[in-house]
């Protein structure tokens, strides 16, 4: 999978929202193109102008999260050490790939680190790194 930035093929349908989102219309954009765009603003005030507040940003860097986790653990591990698991990936996609993706680089992304690529996409929801606070977050998602 290819990691792309925002760009000028946006589909007809995402580009007609923001056109009608900056002339004052109220719309809801797809989610996928709030996560693009909120990839390259710097602010939460872009994302409150895109209708995402804090818990909704939240949701969808744990959802990220949870499809990452789910792609290491499709050996049926424990739930705890799907946690490890994922901790280890977060800390080797900080250290390997995630400047190279703020930067702008096009890298083919395994399954797991796309997911955590859309999950460090998402402004102002901090990044979990933390084992538990990973199984906390896996234990929910049950």
């Amino acid at each position: 999978m290819k990691a792309h930035a925002l760009n000028n093929s946006i589909p007809d349908i995402a580009l007609d929202s923001v056109l009608r989102a900056a002339s004052g219309e109220f719309v809801a954009l797809p989610p996928d193109l709030a996560c693009r765009l909120l990839a390259c603003g710097t602010d939460a005030e872009l994302a409150g102008s895109l209708g995402l507040g804090l818990h909704q940003r939240i949701r969808v860097r744990n959802e990220a999260l949870v499809d990452a986790a789910q792609v290491l653990s499709a050996d049926g591990c424990s739930t705890w050490q799907a946690a490890q698991r994922l901790a280890q990936a977060v800390r080797r996609f900080e250290r390997a790939l995630l400047p190279a993706l703020r930067a702008g680089a096009e890298l083919d992304l395994a399954p797991h680190e796309a997911a955590l690529w859309r999950a460090y996409m998402v402004r102002g929801a901090k990044p979990l790194r933390n084992p538990g606070k990973l199984y906390q977050l896996l234990q929910l998602s049950k």
